[in-house]
């Protein structure tokens, strides 16, 4: 497993950052693990590297304990305190190598240490082991939430977003909308086609999902072909423009399959969350108005309890 792992996460593509305030100790860690491959990102104090981590969001920190003003295990508790940061492994590099300090960077979250003076193969392996074990832990998580045909996010996952999103509307007020899309005929497809076809297609349409969504917003596969797209800070007119900005793409151009151009439309209903409505209701109510959309000509977005077309 572990060298599966080591292909889909090569060291060009993993950052180190290193939290030093010596520079001597920087230059010697950095030139060595630069040659094999590794990004390098440098903090020379605590204060800064809490401040450069959420914007970089390396995939493993080698953190001084040592250091002036904010230490080494104030650092750690603070990451460790950060959903978004909190398994980013941490290796502490120390002179102490006493009992109690190991114990007391343990305790705080950390996941390994390293001794000064440097033994730089015994760095390498250290890092490499953690960098592969957490390169795993993602792969994992990954896999629990999203969808293994499309990439997209699994429902379970999607109800998260959402109901993050809920807890966002309360401390806002800013409200946000739901599209719920199906791909038109798609039995027809499978049955004119083949499976593999229609696998193709739900692949295709994910990617332009993704494509044409904002950075903001969430796609998941719901089910068979059905699709669910949440639109933070984006009322009902917002995201109707959006989801005819979405049908026109998918539309516009017939995806190919094996030679054959097959050609797709998708149909979408939109609700607005509101605090007085359940999550499960404004879901429920995009499956409504798609309901709608399909029965009244397919290829469009209704967004009203009654037949509306934009």
């Amino acid at each position: 497993m572990l060298l599966d792992v080591e292909k889909l996460f090569p060291a060009e593509s993993m950052t180190i950052m290193i939290v030093d305030y010596t520079k001597d100790n920087i230059d010697i860690l950095k030139k060595f693990l630069t040659k094999f491959g590794f990004k390098i990102t440098v903090a020379l104090s605590g204060e800064l590297a809490l401040d450069l981590i959420p914007k970089l969001k390396p995939d493993l920190i080698l953190l001084d304990v040592m250091m002036p003003g904010i230490d080494g295990y104030e650092v750690c508790i603070r990451l460790k305190k950060d959903k978004d940061l909190k398994n980013i492994p941490v290796i502490f590099i120390t002179a102490k190598g006493d009992t109690e300090d190991i114990l007391e960077g343990f305790g705080v979250g950390a996941v390994d240490y390293i001794m000064k003076p440097f033994r730089l193969e015994e760095v390498y392996v250290r890092v490499k082991t953690h960098l592969i074990l957490s390169a795993a832990l993602k792969k994992l998580t990954l896999d629990s939430e999203t969808d293994p045909l499309t990439g997209l996010f699994n429902r379970r996952t999607f109800m998260q977003k959402i109901e993050n999103e809920a807890l966002r509307f309360k401390r806002t007020q800013k409200p946000f909308s739901i599209l719920f899309g199906d791909i038109d005929l798609f039995k027809k497809i499978n049955d004119t086609y083949g499976h593999l076809a229609g696998d193709a297609i739900l692949v295709s349409i994910s990617h332009i999902l993704n494509t044409e969504k904002r950075e903001i917003d969430q796609v998941a596969r719901w089910g068979g072909e059905e699709f669910l797209i949440l639109l933070p800070e984006t009322n009902l007119k917002g995201a109707v423009q959006l989801g005819n900005k979405i049908r026109k793409s998918i539309s516009a151009k017939p995806i190919t399959h094996e030679g054959q151009e097959i050609n797709v439309t998708m149909s979408f209903g939109v609700s607005e969350y509101n605090s007085e409505t359940h999550i499960e209701k404004i879901i429920d109510l995009a499956d409504q108005r798609l309901y709608l959309a399909k029965n009244s000509g397919r290829n469009k977005v209704v967004s009203e309890d009654a037949l509306t077309k934009f």
